[in-house]
This record gives structure tokens, sequence and C-alpha cells, in this order.
């Protein structure tokens, strides 16, 4: 009998201190909560590209054929525009420098162009379109000085262009994979493109009844094509394609919707080969952009449309509102801070904490 009181009290005790640390590490853990604050970039234009040079440096461009950076993590903009024509769409930018970049005019035809801007020597034309049924749509660059631009299809063949010498000049990929007809990609966002280390990357596709992506592993060269689960229609498709801890991440929807909850966010943990879906979120309708970050061992994904900005809680597996504006494009510019934009030069700064 003694002894089994001392088994007891033993196995008690041992049960107290397991219940301690437990609660210890429990309440260690705090929930992240985002942070939603206004910023005043000083423009009317809809901002459409927008990325981060460095935690401190970012640069977004839109309507009005405006271009912007801000030095201080989006606090403060200094806006440029292009002299020689103010009604260009600047849908996307790429960062070159702290003081130059590489800036997209989406358009029909001669609109579409690309241009390299410094602070210094201002605008030079390096690239428009010849063709008049033409559409470029975004534009991205590896560390090394090499880029893709990639915009729709006007023959056979996927229209992807690309770069080595940091943008002064570009040329079309005759290895290009095979295009769908009428298949393209939309100018929403500038997330269409992603890279990767090593001469990887990624193109999302769209409209006609496309939503592929395309992938390469030696900077252009060869490519594979990839299928995936999102709706396909004449407006319809993916518009934005990121990456996270080895995931693929797309989004889309199809552009004509805007009154019902599509189910338009997938991740894939084997490159493309098979995708999941996300449980459904609230915000109606497509969404244009998309920015993921991995912070504190965790996965947060902000998406944002015309019906607003919604993102995914990793560490509570769940969605929160972030806004109801109508928002186009977002980029992280640290692990936990994020920017997005949208119509009428509104911007917002979403803090994870």
């Amino acid at each position: 009998m003694k002894r089994n009181t001392l088994i007891g009290r033993k196995f008690f005790n041992n049960s107290v201190l397991i219940l301690g640390l437990f609660l210890v590490v429990s309440c260690g853990k705090k929930a992240v909560i985002p942070k939603v604050a206004t910023v005043d970039p000083k423009t009317d234009a809809l901002i459409i590209g927008l990325q981060s040079f460095n935690d401190s440096i970012v640069w977004a461009s839109g309507t009005y054929s405006t271009l912007m950076k801000s030095t201080n993590a989006g606090a403060d903009w200094e806006i440029f525009t292009y002299p020689a024509v103010d009604s260009l769409q600047f849908r996307d930018v790429h960062p070159i420098s702290d003081k130059e970049a590489i800036v997209l005019s989406a358009g029909e035809g001669k609109l579409s162009q690309v241009f390299y801007f410094h602070e210094e020597s201002g605008w030079g034309r390096v690239f428009q379109m010849n063709h008049e049924l033409g559409f470029i749509d975004a534009v991205q660059f590896w560390e090394n000085g090499q880029g893709l631009v990639y915009g729709d299809a006007i023959d056979s063949l996927a229209y992807i262009l690309k770069t080595t010498d940091f943008g002064r000049s570009w040329n079309r990929i005759p290895t290009a994979p095979l295009a769908n007809e009428g298949e393209g990609g939309f100018a929403s966002s500038g997330s269409n493109i992603l890279m990767g280390e090593e001469g990887k990357a990624w193109i999302a596709t769209g409209a006609n009844g496309s939503a592929r992506v395309f992938y390469t592993a030696d900077y252009g060269r060869s490519w594979e094509v990839k299928n995936t689960p999102m709706t396909t229609g004449e407006f319809a498709g993916l518009t934005a394609i990121k990456k996270s801890k080895g995931k693929l991440w797309i989004t889309g929807g199809d552009l004509g919707i805007s009154d019902s909850v599509l189910e338009n966010v997938y991740f894939s943990d084997d490159n493309g080969g098979n995708w999941k879906a996300l449980p459904s979120h609230q915000t109606l309708g497509s969404f244009y952009g998309m920015a993921v970050t991995n912070y504190l061992d965790n996965e947060y994904v902000l998406l944002c449309g015309p019906n607003g900005a919604e993102i995914w809680l990793g560490d509570q597996e769940k969605w929160q509102i972030l806004s109801e504006e109508d928002i186009w494009t977002a980029t992280f510019i640290d692990s936990r801070t994020a920017l997005m934009a949208g119509r009428d030069g509104k911007m917002w700064k979403v803090k994870l904490e």
C-alpha cells in the first residue's frame, strides 16, 4: 500500500510538471495579428506594379505614365512621369538598383513597351511591340541581369522576351512552349512571372480557356508545361504565382464573376505536379495580386482584387479580411511587412504583429 502511494505521488508530480510546461509553451505562442495602416503616395493613378529593391527602397508604377519610388519602406514617395506621353499604363516595374528600374507599359500593339529609367539620365525605350495584336503583361529578373517579359500569344508560341543585359535589350525566346489559341496573361498586378534560383522561373497564364504554368530551370532555354485546377474561360485563369517554403502558390479566377466566392487559391508541394485548394475565403470574385511570406515558421498569403484584400494566417489556419477597397497589387518588403495598392492612388501598409 505504501509503495502504491509513492507511485501515485510520483505520477501526480510528473503530471503537474508536464501540465506546467504545456501552459508555459502555450502562453508563449502569441497569435499573429495583421495591422493595416493607410499610406498616402500623393497620386490618383491606379497603382498596378509594386516591387521592393530591399526593405527600404520600393518602386511602384501605374496609369498616367506614373512611376514612383520610396526610400523609407513606403512612408513617402517620389513621383516620376514619362515626359513624352502621360497616358501610358505602367503595369509593372522591376528595380535594377536604388536609382534605376525597368518599367513595363501594357496595351495593344505599340502601346506595349519596355523602358529603362535612371533617376539621373531619365527615360530610354528599350522595346516596343511590332505586332498590332501584341500585348505584354509582366517583367521580372534574376539577380545576374537576365530577365523575362511575358505577353499574350500572337502565334503558335508563347510570347516570351529575354534580356541578358539588365533590360537594355530584349529578344524573343525561340524555344518558348507552344501556346494554346488566345493564351496570354493578365496585366493586373505584375505578379504572373516568378523567378527562382539558378535559372528557375514560372509563368502563370490565362485567358481563352487556359490556366497553365510554364516552367524553366535553365534561364528559358527549355520549358515544361504544368496544368492547374484554376477555373478557365475567355477572361479567366491565373493572375499571380508566388513561392514560399518550397510551395508554389497561384491565384486568379474568372474576371467576369464579381458577386460570388470563387475557389481560386491553390498551392503545390511538388512544383506544379499536383495542386490543393486552401479553405474558402470570404472575398468575392477574382484576385489580381498575391504576396507570400514565411514569418515565425508559418506562411502568410496576402491576396487582393477589386473586391478587397484578405490574408491567410498560417499560424491559425484561417482567413482574415484586410480591406474591402479596390486593390490590385501587393508585395512583402520584409518577412512581416507588406504594401498593397490599387485604384485612385490608394495604398496601405500591412504589419504582422
